[in-house]
C-alpha cells in the first residue's frame, strides 16, 4: 500500500502539498527509540511494539496528527554491517505503520550524520523510498550546525527545524 504524499520540503522548511501552506514540524510527536528497542537480533524484531506504535498512529491519522520516527543507533554504524541492519530496522518499522497517515517520516541524528553524511542520507533514503516515497525526513538545527552539513542538507531537500 503506497500512500500520497501529504508533505514537500522547499529550502529545508516543510509545506502541505494540499494549500502550499507552511508546517512547524515543531508541532509534531516525535517519537524516539533505539535500533535495539526495535531489533532483537539480525532481522528479529518487536513486533508487539510495532503493533501498539501502528494503532496509536492510526488514531493519530484520525485526529490530523503527525509523528516523526527518531531512530538512534545501538551499534557503531562506521561499520558497513550496522548501518546496513540499522537502515534495515528502521525499513522494517515502516513497513509495519505503513497505512499510517500520521507517520511524517524520519529524524536523522548526530550520530547517523556525523560520518559519510551524503552518502547514508542518500542510501537510507532509497531503501525507504521503495515503499514509503511519501516520507519526509528531518535534522535539528542544532546537528546541523554542529556537523556544518547545510549545504548538503539543502541538496538532499531535508526539513531544518
Amino acid at each position: 500500500m503506497k500512500l500520497d504524499p501529504i508533505f514537500e520540503v522547499k529550502n529545508n522548511s516543510l509545506f502541505l502539498i494540499a494549500d502550499g501552506s507552511s508546517v512547524d514540524p515543531s508541532s509534531f510527536s516525535f517519537v524516539e527509540f533505539k535500533q535495539s528497542d526495535i531489533e532483537f537480533d539480525e532481522e528479529v524484531y518487536n513486533e508487539e511494539t510495532l503493533a501498539a506504535w501502528r494503532e496509536d498512529f492510526l488514531a493519530k491519522d484520525e485526529k490530523g496528527e503527525f509523528v516523526v520516527l527518531a531512530p538512534h543507533a545501538s551499534m557503531d554504524l562506521s561499520n558497513a554491517l550496522n548501518f546496513e541492519r540499522f537502515c534495515n530496522t528502521c525499513n522494517h518499522t515502516a513497513r509495519r505503520v505503513k497505512d499510517c497517515k500520521s507517520v511524517a517520516g524520519f529524524l536523522f541524528d548526530e550520530t547517523f550524520l556525523s560520518e559519510n553524511a551524503e552518502s547514508r542520507i542518500a542510501e537510507f533514503v532509497e531503501l525507504l523510498a521503495k515503499k514509503h516515497a511519501q516520507y519526509v525526513y528531518f535534522v535539528q538545527k542544532s546537528v546541523a550546525e554542529k556537523l556544518n552539513i547545510g549545504d548538503l542538507l539543502q541538496k538532499s531537500a531535508i526539513v531544518i527545524y
